[in-house]
């Protein structure tokens, strides 16, 4: 009897979410066993996160953490100028079968990561010209280790594509311990921003390949032949990603710029509880990109509505939990940096219009030329707008203020972009070639 309770409870289990599919219009068994995974190795991350911002806390002073967060945002800020748009591509390719795709996206990567250095050198030329070597030595570091960081985690697109959420959930824990690690012990060797920077990225490209040398032997992707038009579509999803990548940084350059390393600090602080919930929910577009591959768009926009609605009323819950125990997490973990409690509450408010993943999730799988331009270079405008000027008028509060506002006009976009516009045609056929 007791070897019979699990496969019973796993009946009852399944079928209770084929019942719930009539109201959801979710395949509720896809959905729950692989978002289970998901789910797990973000909260592996996030502990990992978690435990590295109370070291950093403790043991770093406000301002080296400042300018520590300065030059990664820099880094990321400098990828937008690399194929990032290569991710997209490679898991789309993968879903349809094409999985010899997976070699393609690093070599492709490695080699559309040089304008990247390019332009880092040029920037510590100029921050070594203006006497600020911490600053040049750090774009130092982003040039010569930095181009590889998208190539050694491709392996994490290509187990997207295949579905194998499970393995990604442990590399992806497995990749942010070992940097965690080496940063912490680092905090008691240096306190140099750039020696920080140097230890997380190279731990990073470094556990990178080792898992991706996992993967590879594990899998053996089997040569399938690429997409006609891999590298065009790889290109075209960068060119639209430059300044959403770019959006997404920008207000950690407008605070250090305008207000200062510490404040930068405590907008770092402010921001990332929230983030990381933000990341969790961001699971459902991850699971849902290889099942809208293989829906129609007319199928997915009958549903639309009804799935964000209920997405949005989710992250509510959240949100409103979150801002309620924010006090006592902070008083917590994080006594050094009281005065980032109310902006973090009021930021936590940017949660409810996340939903707009979801559009972006379906217009990238189904390449939508004309919607994916939309929606990737009118979305990041408003937000930079939104920043350069709220950061003008009302210091940190007006960058919290441009976050919400922007992320609810994405939201709408991204709705209208699929429900209401008809597509011109797609990027590719993603026709496969020997």
């Amino acid at each position: 009897m007791m070897r019979e309770m699990p496969s019973s409870m796993r009946d009852k289990a399944h079928a209770l979410l084929r019942w719930s599919e009539r109201y959801t219009k979710t395949d509720m068994v896809y959905l729950a066993g692989n978002g289970f995974w998901l789910a797990l190795g973000h909260a592996g991350i996030g502990l990992t996160a978690f435990a590295l911002s109370i070291a950093f806390a403790r043991f770093v002073p406000k301002d080296v953490y400042g300018t520590y967060r300065f030059l990664l945002s820099v880094f990321w800020t400098l990828t937008a100028f690399s194929l990032t748009g290569v991710t997209v591509v490679l898991t789309r390719a993968v879903a349809q079968g094409l999985e010899s795709a997976y070699k393609k996206a690093i070599r492709l990567s490695v080699l559309f990561s040089m304008p990247m250095m390019v332009i880092a050198l040029g920037i510590a030329a100029y921050y070594f010209l203006n006497g600020n070597d911490s600053l040049g030595w750090g774009l130092i570091v982003i040039a010569l280790i930095g181009p590889f960081m998208q190539a050694a985690y491709m392996y994490a697109p290509y187990l997207e594509g295949r579905r194998a959420f499970k393995e990604n959930a442990f590399a992806g824990i497995a990749l942010n311990v070992l940097p965690a690690l080496a940063l912490i012990a680092s905090m008691f060797l240096t306190r140099e921003p750039f020696l920080f920077v140097a230890v997380y990225l190279g731990a990073s490209v470094l556990s990178g390949v080792l898992v991706s040398w996992y993967v590879y032997q594990k899998y053996k992707p089997r040569d399938t032949g690429t997409s006609e038009g891999f590298a065009g579509l790889s290109g075209h999803f960068s060119a639209m990603y430059v300044l959403s990548t770019i959006s997404q940084q920008v207000d950690r350059l407008l605070v250090f710029h305008y207000i200062g390393a510490i404040e930068l600090a405590v907008y770092t602080f402010a921001t990332a509880m929230p983030d990381q919930i933000k990341t969790i929910f961001n699971n459902v577009s991850t699971i849902a990109l290889p099942k809208f591959v293989q829906r129609t768009m007319e199928e997915i926009k009958k549903t639309i509505w009804f799935r964000v609605s209920g997405f949005t009323l989710l992250v509510a819950l959240a949100t409103g939990a979150y801002i309620m125990v924010a006090p006592y997490l902070f008083n917590l973990f994080f006594p050094a940096y009281p005065e980032a409690v109310l902006l973090s509450q009021l930021y936590a408010l940017s949660l409810i219009p996340i939903g707009s993943t979801i559009p972006l999730a379906i217009l990238e799988a189904h390449a939508l030329k004309r919607n994916l331009y939309i929606m990737n270079i009118v979305g990041p405008l408003v937000q930079i707008g939104l920043l350069f000027s709220f950061i003008l008028w009302y210091g940190l509060m007006g960058v919290i203020l441009a976050r919400i506002l922007a992320r609810i006009f994405n939201l709408g976009l991204g709705l209208a972009l699929v429900r209401w516009w008809t597509p011109i045609r797609s990027l590719t056929d993603a026709k496969p070639v020997e």
